[in-house]
């Protein structure tokens, strides 16, 4: 039988899936023809099979090293559920838990065995390894290795002992989020031989990405309840600065009728799993929640994902927003920043990193950052730079940037009257879209200033012109109000 039926026969037989997803039938190959490989794969392209199918055709066992033991968790018994013999090696286990995995690992009865980075630094796990033999290393969130990376991890530097150890054994190295930089520091950590690289694209089509400037918390919360009010009973996640800040964000939701919680390092164990699994059968739809929140969460119908405070680099960012619109639907991400907010966090970094190496280094990503968030260019285009991806258009159509500079002023009226709750009359709506109103109130509107551009007398004649043509309606004494039907065209 070829490689590839015999690829096909097991896809379908273990993993219920009749096609492969891109790349993933060339990655199992070359792990078969034990070729190292590098894979950077978007959340939800399918990493996990690239390495759970070649360990069913190889047999033996395969070592999977992962920061997270809650993944793992999720992934053994996902692995056991489909009849793939798999374990996990934990500080969590008992000694009698811990001895009853290591036995079934001699005697060859795991074939996947899912273990921490700090594991391979024990000289007894690595004697452990030597006798089993492994046929597979793979590598899961490779970038921690990288102090590159945005979530650089010590223990993994560890991991370049596997080279030592088992110098013929194929090793693939897995991220979904990781710069060119990154991607060379990956392979030279990791020693990896003559790899084959694979590299899917970074652009999420899907995701309306939108950047405000607001230096208030008042009005940033302002602004964020009106944002989710536009996504009503649907799910999404709030990324804060601090833990005091989530705990204070989902309260003040609450208190406006808004379910919400909070979820952060701080919580005990039964509470975040309590938070997260209220979240995942959407008996919360909202969650404040500092960067604790997300890594290995399946939930594909997330819609939105708000920064209320802007992340330390542009890559934690993209991890982030990432988390909206898996499922390929419609999905929103909104950043709120201001300079303070980056003042703040470049203190917080001199503070953490007392390495100028280290020091330097984040500080770089937290500037590229702060001038992602002050540009003008095309957000996607700008942060498909980032990953070495070249956007095919100079403009996307989809993030504010793009929907500004190409919006005339009929866009601009319909849009800034379809965000203002209430009704105005003709004349008063002109001065909210041009800005002219002086009305403190009226300046704290989404739709304050949208048209600043034409006179109000252009608005006026426009939003007559609009009524003429049903896309607005008069109601009630000479009120504006945006038509209820979608506009055609």
């Amino acid at each position: 039988m070829k490689a590839d039926d015999t690829c096909q026969k097991t896809l379908e037989a273990f993993f219920g899936h009749t096609t492969f997803r891109p790349n993933q039938e060339r990655i199992v190959e070359d792990l078969l023809a034990g070729t190292d490989v590098l894979a950077v794969m978007a959340t939800g392209g399918g990493k996990s099979l690239c390495y759970q199918l070649p360990a069913v055709l190889l047999g033996g066992t395969t070592v999977v090293v992962s920061p997270l033991i809650a993944l793992m968790k999720d992934q053994v018994d996902d692995m056991n559920r489909q009849g793939i013999s798999a374990a996990l090696l934990t500080s969590n286990q008992t000694y009698d838990q811990r001895k009853a995995v290591e036995a079934e690992l001699t005697d060859g009865s795991i074939t996947i065995l899912y273990v921490s980075p700090e594991r391979l630094s024990l000289p007894a796990f690595q004697e452990l390894l030597c006798r089993t033999d492994p046929k597979l290393f793979a590598i899961d969130e490779a970038h921690c290795i990288s102090q590159w990376g945005h979530q650089f991890r010590k223990d993994y530097r560890g991991l370049a002992i596997i080279r030592d150890l088992f110098p013929k054994t194929p090793i693939i190295a897995l991220t979904a989020t990781a710069t060119e930089e990154v991607r060379e520091d990956i392979i030279t950590q990791l020693r990896l031989r003559s790899p084959k690289r694979y590299v899917g694209g970074f652009d999420r089509a899907n995701i309306r990405y939108t950047v405000t400037k607001e230096r208030s918390e008042e009005e940033r919360f302002r602004r964020l309840t009106l944002f989710i009010a536009n996504h009503p009973r649907q799910s999404g996640i709030i990324y804060c600065r601090s833990r005091k800040a989530a705990e204070e964000i989902a309260a003040k939701l609450r208190r406006r009728h808004i379910m919400a919680q909070p979820y952060h390092a701080g919580l005990s164990g039964n509470e975040r799993s309590r938070v997260q699994d209220a979240f995942l059968k959407n008996q919360v739809p909202v969650i404040a929640a500092t960067v604790a929140f997300g890594m290995g969460i399946d939930k594909p119908d997330v819609r939105f994902v708000a920064h209320f405070h802007p992340p330390k680099d542009i890559e934690s960012f993209y991890q982030e927003s990432g988390r909206a619109g898996r499922d390929g639907k419609p999905a929103e991400s909104l950043l709120f920043y201001s300079p303070q907010d980056f003042t703040i966090s470049r203190k917080l970094i001199q503070k953490e990193y007392t390495s100028h190496t280290d020091l330097s280094i984040r500080l770089k990503k937290l500037d590229a950052m702060q001038a992602w968030c002050e540009s003008v260019r095309c957000r996607r285009r700008s942060l498909l730079d980032v990953f070495g991806e070249e956007y095919p258009a100079m403009s996307c159509g989809n993030c504010d940037i793009c929907r500004s500079a190409s919006m005339n002023l009929e866009d601009r009226i319909l849009q800034g009257i379809g965000s203002i709750s209430g009704r105005f009359g003709i004349d008063t709506a002109a001065t909210i879209l041009t800005g002219s109103s002086q009305k403190p109130a009226h300046a704290h509107l989404p739709a304050f200033g949208i048209a600043s551009e034409w006179t109000g007398d252009e608005v006026k004649q426009a939003i007559r012109a609009l009524i003429r043509d049903k896309k607005l309606r008069l109601t009630g004494n000479m009120r504006v109000k945006t038509e209820l039907k979608k506009r055609q065209g």
